[in-house]
């Protein structure tokens, strides 16, 4: 019996291709040689002179010679068609063809949309030959031949009990899949198997039965909801596109028109208090409650995290109970119903809920109150409905499913509403296979599955990926590169490079959609399965994860490089004083450290969206040559204290110096070099900074420019800041603006006067006015007061910053602020080597843009970034906001 082959174009967007009628099955050989040749480097699927043939690509193929093809010794063999030509252009179809390319798709794909033919019957003449004796003992009913590397999900098997259905495997032996991976069912019970068997079925090339590893399985069968009813069902050959027929058959049915106001009232209300059941009362406590039998220890629940101190004397262990009070329905004063636990008081943390007006209020009561006559009449409606916990459940599911329990709510014959146990069947499927596998694939490159009684459960969905798809997804998944890192199913579908790597292994052609993973096979559909491959795929090429220990293993790899390509430059943590760990991570290439060390006006801030648990600081500078912003240092830290800056400010100076040999220079310290540094009003940003140039100057013995009598290792940290540091207007301006109902309009107005470079007539007055405006206005003083640099930074008389270099600086951190943005653009909420990577790329594409403008005079933009041009851009975004 030679495989007869059908190619199915159920999926949208597959190639359109002719339908073909099976020939007649031919008459099955003695002896099973080669037709996937073992000197093949890549499976016969991948040849397409080969592979047209075997997936209906071309007309069924003519009968087998009645004598063997030269230089062949021994009984005939079983061969693979030949490819016939194409058909003539006036029998294909007169539909117009697809403006797109059109290529064969990938061997796993094509294997995947393999349709196995009904098997073949053994006649009398090759049962007299001894054709269907497997061995002593065993014999098959039926055969049928499967092409090499075809992927059979649901194999035949025997219509009645003890008959037999031989499944003749043919496999490429450099490229070896085991058939029963592919299957559906379930199995693994009752396992046994010899390591050394004579298989008659199984030939080699000279002819003779090959010796096998024999392995013995049977099928599982399903698991069924402990509510559902047995129905008896048995199957015996069925198909993916059968069960995808029966899936739409039975939704349809399923989805009758009770679908109402009531009865989406009806389930949004059972679902609501079966979560109440679920959930109870969220309150719990370490301490609050005494261990009784109104509590219950959450083994799995983390300890809250409290402070031994904190605990009543006499228990320090760090325990966590769950209340257990009952949940009540009552109504206030207006009638409003609510829902609260029994032990809630004004002061407490225990459940209290409203809003329950999309509930069936008086359905819900009865369930809270266990009014059985009220829910039960409210229920046998549903279940004449066919919904709700008394309708008989028809849930089952494979035991490859990792699921306890049914999803459904049900009652027992105690009223109880439970979710039903996922069971084994009472009866056991009685279908069993016995494989064989030769030990020598080479010389027999084939493998005979024996199936045999037929299976006593509904076929099992297709919830499992063969391993042929899960090698093409992965292939595909590869191709991401560093972007798997933070790849989730949603990013596939939105990554430009995967889909067009999906549309080529689907031959794809539609234009109304894209391709989606599920496209490959259904069982990819499910979400939470296709994480599961990103995550394994994703451990395997981060083996140290993609948090800070996977960005120590990069910056190793890093500095394999030669200087000019490395980016990650530092992965470092500390143990700062009372702080927890400080985490350190500096990105910086060295064209970055030359224009830094070249920077004579800076703007510093830290953004906190783009990496989960990270902040983000950048060093922003403008470069003048090229008229464009540029982020000269960017780094993720996990403190903002001002020993962390410090930190910060040293490692990113190293690294400047380290890559171009010249040290960061201050103005007011070397003469030369950093001339004003804006930022925000933190004070650990602002401290950390005026500390790192303590460390800078220690040892400077010269006097300082702006106040003689002092030596500049004499300074202290906000003696240098009042020397090159400002704060940016607008953050300054911004918190200002909820005081406004606060203080009158003249206070609001000297408040405001603070930030200027112009000499107040009295600035003294202008303070004592801020302080009489009242606590809020007092409070607002006291804290720029305090700061001890804050005032300085803001008003120029009182600062030692020249004035020419104060009015050079920029008044604001908008440079900053549009640089997170910029990268925020590519992402935010990831990981720490995602935001790594794609901090990389968005840096390297800034350089390419300044080389080309080098190179070739292109600006990035058509208008030039003049000063007129961005005055002119400050007036109308100052006149779009009055």
């Amino acid at each position: 019996m030679a495989a007869h082959l059908s190619y199915s174009v159920a999926q949208a967007g597959a190639p359109m291709l002719p339908e073909l009628t099976p020939s007649p099955p031919r008459p099955f050989r003695s002896l099973l040689q080669p037709s996937c040749s073992s000197s093949q480097s890549s499976s016969l699927l991948s040849r397409p002179s080969q592979s047209s043939a075997l997936f209906g690509l071309s007309p069924p193929p003519v009968p087998l010679p009645s004598s063997l093809p030269s230089g062949r010794s021994g009984s005939p063999s079983l061969l693979v068609p030949s490819p016939l030509p194409s058909p003539s252009p006036s029998s294909s179809s007169s539909s117009s063809p697809s403006p797109l390319p059109t290529s064969s798709p990938a061997p796993a794909v094509l294997a995947s949309r393999y349709e196995p033919p009904p098997s073949h019957q053994f006649t009398e003449i090759e049962r007299s030959q001894g054709l269907h004796k497997v061995n002593r003992e065993k014999v098959a009913n039926r055969i049928i031949e499967h092409p090499c590397d075809a992927i059979v999900e649901y194999p035949e098997t025997g219509d009645g009990p003890g008959i037999t259905v031989a499944h003749i495997f043919n496999i490429n032996p450099d490229s070896f899949y085991d058939p029963r991976f592919n299957f559906q069912y379930s199995l693994g019970d009752g396992h046994g198997g010899r390591g050394e068997v004579v298989c008659k079925m199984l030939r080699s090339v000279s002819g003779q039965p090959v010796k096998c590893s024999k392995l013995r399985t049977t099928c599982r069968g399903l698991r069924y909801c402990s509510f559902r009813p047995h129905t008896a069902s048995s199957h015996s050959f069925t198909s993916r596109q059968a069960i995808s027929l029966d899936t739409v058959a039975l939704h349809a049915a399923t989805s009758s028109p009770t679908d109402n106001a009531h009865v989406e009232v009806f389930h949004k209300t059972l679902a609501f208090f079966c979560a109440l059941i679920e959930k109870g009362c969220a309150f719990s406590s370490a301490f609050d409650f005494p261990e009784s039998s109104d509590t219950i220890e959450q083994e799995n629940d983390p300890p809250l995290r409290v402070d031994a101190e904190e605990l009543p004397t006499g228990n320090r262990r760090h325990r966590t109970y769950k209340c257990r009070g009952p949940l009540e329905l009552r109504y206030d004063n207006y009638n409003q119903p609510y829902i609260q636990c029994s032990k809630h008081l004004p002061d407490s943390a225990h459940l209290f809920l409203r809003n329950l007006q999309e509930f069936d209020t008086p359905y819900l009561h009865a369930l809270l109150s266990d009014n059985s006559d009220w829910y039960l009449r409210v229920e046998n409606h549903a279940k004449s409905l066919g919904i709700g916990p008394l309708a008989p459940c028809t849930f089952a599911a494979s035991p490859n499913e990792q699921k306890a329990n049914c999803p459904h709510w049900h009652r027992d014959e105690n009223n109880t509403l439970q979710r039903g146990a996922l069971i084994q069947s009472a009866v056991k499927c009685l279908t069993t296979y016995d494989i064989y596998i030769p030990h020598n694939l080479r010389d027999c490159p084939f493998i005979l599955v024996l199936s045999t009684s037929p299976h006593n459960h509904p076929p099992p969905l297709p919830i499992k990926t063969p391993p042929q798809i899960a090698s093409c997804l992965e292939s595909l998944l590869l191709c991401l590169e560093w972007k798997l890192a933070d790849a989730t199913p949603r990013r596939l579908v939105l990554d430009s490079g995967f889909i067009y790597s999906l549309r080529h292994a689907l031959a794809w052609t539609s234009h109304e959609r894209d391709p989606s993973p599920h496209d490959l096979h259904p069982s990819l559909g499910n979400l939470d399965h296709l994480r599961r491959f990103i995550n394994v795929l994703r451990t395997s090429k981060f083996p140290q994860g993609t948090g800070f220990y996977g960005a120590k293993q990069l910056v190793g790899e890093h500095e394999q490089l030669p200087v000019d390509h490395r980016y990650l430059r530092c992965v470092e943590q500390y143990q700062l004083p009372n702080e927890d760990e400080f985490r350190l991570v500096i990105c910086m290439t060295s064209r970055m450290s030359s224009l830094l060390v070249q920077a004579k006006r800076i703007s510093i801030d830290t953004s906190f969206k783009r990496v989960r648990g990270w902040q983000e600081f950048e060093v922003e500078g403008w470069d003048n040559s090229h008229q464009r912003s540029m982020v000269l240092a960017r780094a993720f830290t996990t403190s903002q204290s001002s020993d962390a800056h410090v930190i910060l400010f040293r490692r990113i100076s190293n690294i400047a110096e380290q890559d171009t040999g010249i040290p960061i220079k201050f103005f007011h310290i070397h003469g030369t070099g950093i001339e004003s540094v804006i930022a925000d009003n933190h004070r650990g940003q602002a401290l950390g900074l005026g500390k790192f140039c303590v460390e800078l100057c220690k040892n400077n013995q010269q006097h300082c420019t702006y106040e003689p009598h002092r030596r500049i290792c004499e300074l202290d940290p906000y003696d240098h800041l009042r020397r090159f540091f400002r704060v940016c207007v607008v953050h300054f301006k911004r918190n200002i603006q909820p005081l406004k109902h606060e203080v009158s309009s003249d206070v609001l107005q000297a408040m405001y006067s603070i930030a200027s470079s112009e000499p107040h007539t009295d600035f003294e007055m202008t303070l004592i006015k801020i302080r009489r405006g009242g606590a809020k206005a007092r409070a607002w003083l006291k804290d720029k007061e305090t700061s001890k640099f804050a005032i300085p930074a803001l008003y120029q008389p009182c600062s030692l910053i020249p004035l020419c270099i104060w009015k050079a600086s920029p008044s604001t951190t908008n440079g900053n602020e549009q640089a997170h943005r910029n990268v925020n653009r590519d992402g935010i909420g990831l990981n720490l080597i995602a935001g790594i990577m794609r901090g990389q790329q968005h840096d390297m594409r800034a350089t390419s843009s300044i080389d080309l403008h080098i190179s070739h005079g292109v600006n990035p933009r058509d208008t030039l970034a003049t000063h007129t041009f961005r005055a002119i851009r400050s007036i109308t975004r100052a006149g779009e906001q009055l």
